[in-house]
Formats: structure tokens, sequence, C-alpha cells
């Protein structure tokens, strides 16, 4: 194969070609068309030196692919003491989409500018990588960085040392991916945001200066809470450091912003339990706006509790596992009556979970009593989470939603819903991941470096579920990235044993034969570059479709 350029006009085209011989003549076949060359420029200083590597990468894959393999082993051969690293395929189709929305060259070019430290856009990649894939401290990444993709020659140290300047990128990242989606999939559809609020807490240990601009929650871990904005696709278009318990106001200001720089007609929030729900309902409501929020079942709300009751309604599942209903009521605001739908599901794993929660709960019941009488006496105004009313024994296992959305059915308020907790997973904080920490960060910066980690990893993994046809969850795809690992045999070789249906999804997704057995560190760099290019080009198939 080589890189073919064409000359239209002023203009030069490139694309992949091979030679073949039919009927004692030579002839040509395209491979893979790429594009215009100025079309790339934005993205590579020379783009047709890029493409010719790009050549040379897939020809090197096909001659390995074609050659056939002889191992030996000794029937006597050992392991070796630390074991050996692994070759990650899904570690590399996660780097093949931040290639396509270019976090790399991001992360370069500041370094060149000196406005990032040295290894800075390696420590993001590498811990973005894993995040993407499962929950993890940054110390057990950075142990297990020898089987990351990309060579990763830094100390421990070092990845703190490069997280403020992780957390100074974080507004230009944001735009600079924005700006490389729309360049490979065009114009986003923002005339419908969602606005997904979730509240997290931070371990302060180690860093400097820990209570500024976080919100105390009485028990020596700061709140903070994060507002992420979504497209009518589901896919992030950004987010915001946010109180963790916002008000009326706060959530008006960020509705208002959104409107403003995206051009959104109309935000629907998403929120889990917040003390002010029903003003921040009743203010979206009044300027046509939507939400879907979290009812927390109170055990004095005897209306609900026997509507939640009573079986009369509910849809079950074919499994059994989880029963569905809702209701339209009106709720009195001001001088306005708005139509609510409530929405109320079941669901055995969540029953077991509150009960195991409840069991917890009971073990600990008198240090919880102090803790919620200390924080009502020092903290400020408002319900502490330790000291919220907890719903009764025979309502474990429902969740209640109440949504503005009034003509949606019941099944899609709550895959809305979902949203919060789809965001809450990749954005978990490890104790780990503070303390100890082998170089002091103002938390600040910490905790900024730690949201633009998250949501990168999440903006991958939402990129390729929709490439996926969103068939199938985070969780899902997230493990079966996780599994796709490589045990070396020998000189440069690796065994892959995983396939799953989930892993045939992918590879139809990316353009890359993630499920060959056998491949070489040649092979990883190959499937990263053609993951990369189909990504770049699933716009365009989709347009011609």
């Amino acid at each position: 194969m080589h890189l073919k350029i064409s000359k239209r006009g002023d203009r030069r085209y490139l694309s992949v070609v091979q030679n073949y011989r039919e009927g004692g003549k030579t002839k040509t076949r395209t491979v893979e068309s790429i594009g215009y060359a100025d079309a790339f420029a934005d993205r590579y200083p020379d783009p047709i030196a890029h493409f010719r590597a790009y050549v040379d990468e897939l020809n090197e894959a096909q001659r390995a692919s074609k050659q056939p393999v002889t191992l030996s082993f000794a029937r006597d051969e050992q392991i070796k003491a630390h074991g050996e690293p692994t070759a990650r395929e899904g570690a590399g189709i996660v780097l093949a989409y931040f290639d396509a929305l270019g976090v790399g060259s991001f992360f370069r070019a500041r370094e060149r500018a000196t406005e990032g430290a040295p290894q800075a856009g390696r420590v993001f990649e590498m811990l973005a990588v894993e995040r993407a894939q499962h929950v993890t401290s940054k110390l057990e990444t950075w142990q297990a960085r020898a089987s990351f993709p990309r060579t990763c020659d830094f100390s421990f140290k070092e990845v703190y040392e490069a997280l403020p300047a992780i957390a100074q990128a974080s507004a230009g990242l944001v735009t600079h991916m924005n700006r490389a989606l729309e360049g490979i999939r065009g114009p986003r559809d923002a005339s419908v945001v969602y606005l997904v609020l979730q509240s997290f807490s931070f371990a302060t240990a180690n860093d400097v200066d820990s209570t500024r601009h976080l919100h105390g929650s009485g028990s020596g871990r700061p709140l903070v809470g994060l507002g992420m904005a979504l497209d009518r696709d589901g896919i992030p278009i950004t987010y915001w450091i946010m109180p963790a318990t916002p008000t009326p106001a706060d959530v008006r200001r960020t509705v208002d912003r959104l409107k403003r720089d995206l051009g959104a007609h109309r935000v629907i929030v998403v929120a889990g339990r917040t003390p002010h729900a029903a003003d921040i309902a009743h203010d979206l409501t009044r300027t046509g706006d939507g939400f879907v929020i979290n009812r927390p079942l109170r055990p004095d709300d005897e209306d609900r509790r026997a509507w939640i009751a009573d079986p009369a309604g509910y849809r079950e599942s074919r499994s059994g596992n989880y029963r569905i209903k809702s209701r339209i009521t009106a709720v009195q605001g001001g001088s306005t009556c708005d139509s609510v739908k409530d929405v109320v599901l079941w669901g055995r794993d969540y029953t077991a979970r509150a009960r195991r929660a409840r069991s917890e709960r009971a073990r600990y019941s008198s240090e919880w009593a102090a803790l919620a009488q200390e924080t009502q006496a020092a903290a400020a105004p408002g319900p502490h989470p330790a000291a919220q009313a907890t719903p009764p024994a025979d309502l474990d296992g429902y969740v209640c939603v109440a949504s503005s959305e009034v003509d949606l059915s019941e099944a899609a308020i709550f895959h809305i819903y979902r949203e919060i907790w789809r965001l809450a997973e990749p954005f978990q904080i490890m104790e780990a991941d503070v303390s100890p920490s082998p170089f002091p960060v103002p938390h600040a910066d910490h905790v900024r470096a730690h949201f633009l980690i998250c949501y990168t990893s999440f903006f991958a993994l939402r990129l390729l579920r929709a490439d996926m046809g969103w068939s199938y969850n985070a969780a899902q795809v997230a493990q079966a990235l996780l599994e796709m690992r490589g045990a070396h045999l020998r000189d440069n070789w690796y065994l892959f044993s995983y396939r799953s249906p989930v892993s045939d999804a992918i590879e139809e997704a990316t353009g890359v034969p993630i499920a060959r057995k056998l491949r070489t560190t040649g092979d990883m760099r190959a499937l990263i570059s053609t993951a990369r290019v189909h990504i770049e080009r699933a716009g365009s198939r989709k347009a011609n479709a």
C-alpha cells in the first residue's frame, strides 16, 4: 500500500491505494479515502508526512499478520518475579478517541509555548485513559504504566507536579475538543441542552489551602458541585464547578449562560437530591425550561406512599427485576399551577443496596447521631447529608423522580435521570487519590485537574457509545475495554483471549480487528492509528449513508 496524492484544482486529495495484478496488467484499488490534505492542517504540521507514516504502520501490520508465528517455551519456564506488562487494546481504543479529539496535540502545543509542565500531556493521557475503563487511584495507575500503550517515563512525584498545569488547561482543552469534534462530525445540536448536577466530597490530606473555594460538609470533607452540559445527542459540551447544593439563583445563572453561549432554546436540568428542588423546578418551568429531579420519599407524605405501595399501574420487566409507573399531578407554585409527571421505579438490586445501607447506618447509629448534632450546631443552614431523614423500610428499592416533561414516557424520563449515575461513576474520588500525596498541590488545582481528567474520559466513552449506537451501557463498554488485555508470550508477542458481543460492537465502531489473538507492539500502534482515522471519518460516513 502507498499514499496516493491527487491534485484537484489547487488542492491535494489523499487516499491509501494498493497495486494488484489482473489479466497481466497492474491495477490500483483504493483501500481508504482520507480527504483533502488542507483539511488536516490544523491537526498535523505536515499532513502528507503524517499519513505516509500512517500507511507505513498499515504495511507493517499487514506484513506481521500474514507471517506464521512459531513460539517455543521450556516446560519448566518460570513467571518473572514481578510479572510481565500486558498489552491493552482497550487503552488503545480510548487513546484513539483522545487523538481524534486532539488531546495530545493540545498539550504538546502548550509545552512548546512553555505554558505546561513537561510530561503533563502524557500524565494526563495515562490518568484519563485509565479512568475511562475503571475507577482507580493515581498511584495504581502509575504503577501499571508499563502496560500503557505509550511510554510513561516519569516518577510518581512528577504525576502530582503535573496537576497544576492540567488544571490550568481545563477551559482550553474543553474548547479544543469541541472544535475537533465539530471538525470531524459537523455542527452539534445544542437546541436542547441537558444540565446534569452532581456533588462530590474530597479528602484534603497533604493538599495546600484545602478549604478555599469549597463548601464544608461538617465532617472534615469539603464538598464541591459539578454541572455538566450535554447536547441533544448526549455528548458532553462543557462543565462548571458549582456549589454542592446550588440555589435556584445558581442554577438560573448557569442556564442563562448555556443559552447565551450555546444558543440553546431550552435547558433541562437533571439532578439528584437537593434541598432547593421545588424552587429550582418552579423557576425552570416559569421560563419554559425543564427538569428531571429526584423526589425523596418522606415518611410524612402519605399520598405518595400510598400511591407507590399500590400495585396497580406498574409495568414489570420481563425478568421481574424492575417495575415502573407514573402519574401526572398539579403542583402549585406562587400564582401558577404546573403539571408534573411523577415516575417511580422499583428495582431488585436497588432494594438490596438500600438494605445494606440501612444495615450500615444501624451499626453506626450513635456516631451518625453525634455527627448530626455537631453539624447542625456548626454548619450553615440547610440539611446535612448525615441528618437527612431516612426513607421508611417499606420503601426500600423505590426511586422517585419528578419531571416537567409530561409528554415523555416514564421509561424515557428515567433514562434521562440515569445520567446522574453515569456521570457520578467515572468522577468518583478515591481516598488514595489525595492521601498521601508525594507533592503538595493546591487543593483547588487538584479538584480542577481531577474534574478535567474525568470529563475527558467521560467524553471519549460517550462518543464511543454513540458510535456503537448506544447499544450497551457505560459499565458494559468500560468493562469490555478493561478486559481487552493481552498476556506477554515471548519477545514482542502478546496473546489476547477476550471476546464478547460488546467487544465485537467496539470493533465495528472503530474499524480495527479487535478479535485477533496475536499482536505485537507495532500492531498496537497501528491499532491506535487505524481507529483514529476511522473515528475521524465517521461523520462523513454517516452523512453519505
